[in-house]
């Protein structure tokens, strides 16, 4: 199974470990009983969105479901995303500012 980790969602109980730690399944609370269930499987829409396969570890339950894990937002952003970011912010100003916050640069570095 894919690591994956869900962020602030109320219904889950544990993560997957690091590699290299000893494996563990990830578990949610069943929607019907409120035990622990296992994800079975899980199908990936799109990179921010997946179905998972979920089932009931309760023998006297047996629930089978579907979960939508989804991105919500970002807490931090990327250092991927921090270059992405200023080169978009300084190509929207105009021309005079793009010159004049280079020769800032030039003189502080």
């Amino acid at each position: 199974m894919d690591n994956y980790y869900p962020s602030g969602r109320s219904n889950v109980l544990k993560f997957p470990h690091d590699p290299g730690e000893e494996d563990t399944e990830m578990q949610v609370k069943c929607t019907e009983c409120n035990s622990k269930a296992i994800i079975s499987s899980r199908n990936e829409l799109d990179p921010k969105v997946a179905d998972l396969y979920c089932i009931c570890r309760n023998p006297h339950c047996g629930h089978s479901f579907v979960m939508k894990l989804t991105y919500s937002h970002t807490l931090s952003p990327s250092s991927f995303q921090a270059r992405r970011m200023a080169t978009d912010i300084f190509r929207g100003l105009p021309k005079s500012e793009q010159l004049e916050l280079l020769q800032q640069l030039q003189a502080s570095a």
